[in-house]
């Protein structure tokens, strides 16, 4: 059973009958934290301390799905984090099952959460003003155009980091690399080198993004070469640190 949430009795008795209108907005422009209005570089500051909208938003519902028994497994920026890459977020993003989506709609929105309107799998938690992605677990991800093999995690795949239930590492840069967007493609740059990755984890991908990733890895061994704070070293004397002769 889920635990049940502090909300204020009039929103409870109408969440059922409402849904949230965002327009094209992932989430509130500004949120209100306890009661004030949060600058959003101030919530910037405190996500990087686990404080603030969307890390609460996080712990919810990682404990509500648990408590519900909803298998699941976190992606995007939550992902990104168990990996060494922390970054802000203004949603949390989260792979389950279809016909545990449809649980997840039955037992816990109208209730906990309010939908989105337009947006079947987006949805909203009032007491944040945080909005949840929720990706069908088999589905293909990325863009579909250009490949079908790389699909979003099942739970099963998932493991256990900090609490937190996330895809592997290899899973989490096929997840990147399919999207050909170059802010995805610069993030596996970053986790190649929090991760000492090299060229021979590429083996442990699937084919489709293979050279996409080789493509990254080489990208970081660039900006490694030309990293100014090594650039900028003053240049050793010649002779130095010779020994004695």
């Amino acid at each position: 059973m889920v635990e049940s949430v502090a909300l204020p009795k009039r929103l409870v008795l109408s969440m059922a009958r409402r849904s949230v209108d965002l327009g094209h907005a992932r989430s509130p422009r500004y949120r209100r934290w306890r009661g004030r209005l949060l600058h959003p570089s101030e919530e910037a500051f405190m996500f990087f301390r686990d404080e603030g909208p969307v890390p609460e938003t996080l712990r919810r519902l990682a404990r509500a799905l648990s408590q519900a028994g909803l298998p699941h497994v976190f992606i995007g920026a939550t992902a990104l984090k168990a990996y060494g890459l922390r970054r802000t977020t203004e949603d949390v993003d989260v792979c389950m099952r279809a016909a545990d989506l449809e649980r997840f709609r039955s037992e816990l929105v109208g209730s906990t959460y309010l939908p989105v309107q337009g947006r079947s799998r987006r949805f909203y938690d009032p007491q944040t003003q945080v909005t949840i992605d929720v990706l069908i677990a088999g589905e293909i991800a990325g863009r579909r155009e250009k490949q079908a093999a790389v699909r979003f995690p099942d739970p099963s795949e998932s493991q256990v980091i900090e609490q937190i239930p996330v895809p592997s590492l290899a899973r989490l840069i096929e997840l990147k690399l399919v999207t050909w967007r170059l802010q995805d493609w610069a993030d596996v740059v970053v986790l190649i080198r929090a991760n000492n990755l090299d060229e021979q984890f590429a083996e442990r991908l699937d084919p489709v993004v293979r050279l996409a990733y080789l493509q990254c890895y080489d990208q970081k061994v660039e900006e490694d070469r030309y990293n100014p704070e090594i650039d900028d070293l003053p240049a050793e004397e010649p002779g130095a640190g010779a020994g004695p002769a």
